[in-house]
């Protein structure tokens, strides 16, 4: 008897039941947690899953948090190799440290996908935005403001993270080619806004001049705020697509404060472009060439003082901690692959 004949002749539950069975669980590893953004991506990618369970296409979503700790991280990998998950997504601690996990799920048949940035090891398909072209962008156009002359304020993510490196080495590279540009400050924020303001308030105290700041995700609130508390005004920034800080920036703006922002999307949602994808690739299909095996996610969305109300319109039914949503639709991430 055929397959299809003898499935029909089942009841629905036990098809629904055996076609789960069959269907892989996908393994998500996380690093650091606790940020509106990591906190955003991860229920992202559990949403998304849920429209892949649905359809028999996966069976469970297997979350590990490691936090700051890459030895946890390499453990918490090691443990969904031996569950002989279907695939593993990470985002990862370090570029380089986890290569040898990696290996073992290569040994295992076990594809990586690493998101959100890119790790070494070429086994790995990498789901990342070219977070050195992202830096360049935000540094170049604080540049242009400011005609080449002021003193700028660097303050970036997690020290030794990846994107956090690549983000500041870009701004670094960017603002040594305007003599008139001097870095009066640079460190971390630890992409908190707590934190940030913390950091700000003591940069803020010991920098009569600042013309302008380089910085963004929940950080970027934590800034104004920071400026705001020490009567100070902030004349130029990059920041992010989080309710929040868009909500302050208008408030700055109809009170009479001409600050200029410039924010570009770095899309916590991109955990859902890596699941479509891990899935894909957990059933066998094969993803058309990459160089260097990284797909570098396009980011098309940005908010000016032009699209500021329209942005914060489309955004009003979500709570303040939000940032602004970008991921590959199913026929875009069907383009990907070869069949």
């Amino acid at each position: 008897m055929k397959l299809s004949t003898l499935l029909a002749a089942l009841p629905a539950s036990l098809v629904c039941a055996s076609v789960l069975a069959a269907a892989p669980n996908i393994g998500l590893s996380n690093g650091y947690f606790g940020t509106e953004w990591r906190n955003q991506m991860v229920d992202g990618a559990k949403e998304q899953f849920e429209t892949y369970k649905s359809k028999g296409l996966a069976n469970d979503l297997v979350v590990q948090q490691s936090g700051a700790n890459t030895g946890q991280q390499i453990q918490d990998m090691r443990n969904m190799i031996r569950q002989k998950v279907g695939a593993i997504m990470v985002d990862a601690n370090s570029a380089t440290a986890l290569n040898g996990v990696i290996s073992e799920a290569e040994r295992n048949k076990i594809p990586i996908v690493s998101f959100d940035q890119a790790v070494s090891n070429k086994y790995a398909i990498n789901v990342t935005v070219d977070h050195y072209k992202w830096g360049q962008r935000y540094a170049e156009w604080i540049a242009q403001q400011l005609n080449g002359q002021g003193n700028v304020v660097i303050l970036d993510g997690i020290p030794g993270h990846p994107a956090a490196e690549a983000r500041k080495k870009a701004a670094m590279d960017t603002f040594a080619k305007f003599p008139g540009i001097k870095v009066v400050w640079s460190g971390y924020g630890e992409w908190d806004e707590a934190k940030a303001q913390s950091v700000m308030a003591t940069v803020i105290a010991a920098q009569p001049k600042i013309d302008a700041v380089f910085t963004e995700d929940a950080m970027a609130l934590g800034v104004l705020r920071a400026f705001e508390n020490a009567n100070r005004r902030v004349g130029i920034m990059t920041g992010e697509a989080q309710k929040g800080f868009l909500q302050e920036w208008k408030k700055q703006r109809d009170a009479g404060n001409p600050m200029k922002v410039f924010v570009q999307v770095n899309p916590p949602d991109i955990s859902r472009t890596a699941l479509g994808i891990a899935v894909r690739v957990a059933q066998g299909r094969k993803l058309k060439p990459l160089p260097e095996n990284t797909y570098f996610f396009p980011i098309t969305k940005t908010v000016t003082a032009d699209t500021l109300d329209a942005t914060l319109a489309s955004m009003k039914d979500k709570p303040d901690s939000y940032f602004l949503g970008q991921w590959l639709s199913e026929p875009e991430l069907d383009a990907l692959f070869t069949q």
